[in-house]
């Protein structure tokens, strides 16, 4: 077989470490960077904890606007997504380093929205890239994954930096050289237009795994339920007892994303999607709430490798299922789950800093998340009794 033909090991390979990149600087970087930033923004006073709730919901505004825009046909002609690509990437680069430059709250707001709209574009645009030239479940995982690649990196990075005595600038300036040049890395992967598969049509499953709104709610619930922890976890854990330790756990959380996406996609093959949906949004939960025990390093570590290899594999597994289902005419399942997900991240911010500030307010909000994830979870299992009902009733 030749060795760029799209069957070839090389070929998905290639196209493996094109997907990682692609979500290590559009999510990894392009967004969860400012997860690390953020106490590092605090403490130099140059933001008050409600601006920097606000500037976090603007983010994930911009994500959800990105969502919405990029959702039209106008924008998947095969000629398009190469270049629309390219441009959020490169976008994404140029608004980390726009960071750098500015400190006012109205305009660092409008930024992180910009490039909550660029990390929009490279989540749709680059998982679209790849679906096209491969549907090999190793090669969809390793896209999800890049997300863990970009969170490890992006704080290790900060890490570092502070080690050094370096100020929010410069980590941003440095923020930027990194993208730029993982811009440049993504720029030579970039798979050719030869070697896409023939276009398919979803098969829908004769007997409906749960209603198109139900999944589209507990979708909504799952993105406020974790959107907390992925806010505030290096915040929540500075009061533990090894800092040293305590800093590295977001990049904990970062490293348990990556095996999380390829074991629930395997999971759900050998067990179901509904089955482990369940599973995972309760382990989440559980996870949630355990972010809380600052006073237990063990419990800390426990709760984010959990909280890790859950809340990406969340992803994972709905993304498939909405492709399942049948839905009413006119509404695009796909672009409505990723709709109420992205509403789910605005409000959770919005809550922490509408409950007050300070750690009380994170407290409160994330026990709410974890009620949110819970009640995901009994829609999914309610979900599952209900098929295992009717199968058990045809035999």
């Amino acid at each position: 077989m030749p060795q760029g033909s799209p069957d070839s090991k090389h070929h998905a390979i290639r196209i493996a470490l094109f997907g990682l990149l692609v979500l290590t600087l559009g999510m990894g970087i392009g967004r969860f960077l400012y997860t690390p930033m953020l106490p590092v923004l605090l403490s130099e006073g140059q933001f008050t904890f409600d601006q920097l709730s606000w500037i976090a919901s603007a983010n994930y505004a911009g994500y959800l606007a990105g969502s919405l825009l990029f959702s039209f046909d106008l924008f998947h002609q095969p000629s398009r997504l190469r270049p629309m690509l390219l441009t959020s990437a490169l976008a994404t680069a140029g608004l980390i380093l726009a960071m750098a430059s500015f400190t006012q709250p109205a305009l660092v707001m409008l930024i992180r929205f910009l490039a909550g709209v660029a990390s929009a574009g490279m989540m749709i645009f680059g998982s679209m890239v790849v679906l096209h030239h491969t549907r090999h479940p190793f090669v969809i995982a390793a896209l999800f994954s890049g997300v863990g690649a970009g969170i490890f990196l992006g704080n290790e990075y900060v890490i570092a930096g502070l080690r050094h005595a370096l100020s929010s600038h410069t980590l941003w300036l440095g923020a930027g050289a990194i993208s730029g040049l993982l811009f440049l890395l993504l720029a030579v992967l970039l798979p050719s237009r030869d070697h896409a598969l023939p276009a398919t049509t979803p098969v829908k499953t004769e007997h409906q795994p749960m209603s198109w709104w139900l999944l589209a709610l507990l979708y909504g619930l799952a993105g406020f339920g974790y959107i907390i922890v992925a806010t505030y976890l290096p915040l929540m854990a500075k009061s533990a007892g090894s800092p040293l330790l305590t800093a590295h756990l977001w990049s904990l959380v970062g490293i348990s994303i990556i095996p999380g996406c390829f074991g629930w996609l395997w999971a759900a093959k050998r067990w179901g999607v509904l089955q482990c949906l369940t599973v995972n949004l309760l382990i989440q939960s559980a996870c949630v709430v355990l972010t809380l025990a600052s006073g237990s390093l063990l419990l800390l570590v426990l709760s984010s490798i959990g909280f890790g290899a859950t809340f990406m594999g969340t992803t994972s597994l709905v993304m498939p299922l909405a492709r399942q289902l049948s839905v009413p005419r006119n509404i695009n399942l796909l672009g409505l789950v990723t709709l109420t997900y992205g509403i789910g991240q605005i409000l959770g911010p919005l809550l922490t800093s509408l409950l007050g500030s300070g750690a009380i307010a994170i407290v409160n909000a994330t026990l709410c998340g974890a009620a949110a994830l819970l009640f995901a979870a009994l829609i999914s299992a309610a979900q599952l009794y209900k098929q295992r009902f009717i199968t058990a009733k045809r035999i």
